[in-house]
């Protein structure tokens, strides 16, 4: 539910999708896959009497990541992103973990209706704004009017 504080700022808190949580941990999986291969290249090449400890160490990584994953997989669509909506931004967060997106700086903003959710990019990154079904038409709109002229809006 969206709630107006006193100063006018729109809040809620948004159910991440769970098809971003999985995308999200496939990426984490190719990565720390990647890093784990380099390793067992540069033994192969550097160390062959070092291969079997990276080989180890890098099966011992990835049965952490597997874990955490898991982990997060057993509460999942359970999890929470909060929003704060001004003028001029909106803030994924609360405290000191706050991350501002300034609708000047956004350059695309992707719109998927179906999942009630709209991706935000900027220069220097990307963050998902997650909405219940019932609010999502107002926030769309909220953002999108604030957006520049040369933001890129893609409909999905």
């Amino acid at each position: 539910m969206i709630t107006q504080d006193d100063r006018g700022r729109y809040q809620w808190n948004g159910t991440v999708d769970v098809s971003y949580e999985h995308k999200v941990f496939k990426i984490l999986f190719i990565v720390i896959g990647a890093v784990c291969i380099l390793f067992l290249i540069l033994a192969l090449l550097m160390a062959r009497d070092m291969l079997g400890v990276v080989l180890l160490s890098d099966l011992g990584v990835m049965a952490v990541v597997g874990g955490v994953c898991f982990l997060f997989n057993l509460n999942a669509g359970n999890r929470k992103q909060a929003y704060t909506m001004t003028e001029d931004c909106i803030i994924f967060g609360v405290g000191r973990t706050q991350n501002p997106f300034f609708y000047k700086s956004i350059r695309k903003a992707v719109v998927c209706t179906g999942r009630n959710m709209i991706e935000l990019h900027t220069l220097v990154g990307h963050g998902p704004v997650f909405v219940d079904h019932n609010e999502f038409g107002f926030v769309r709109d909220y953002i999108l009017r604030r957006l520049p002229e040369s933001a890129e809006v893609v409909w999905e």
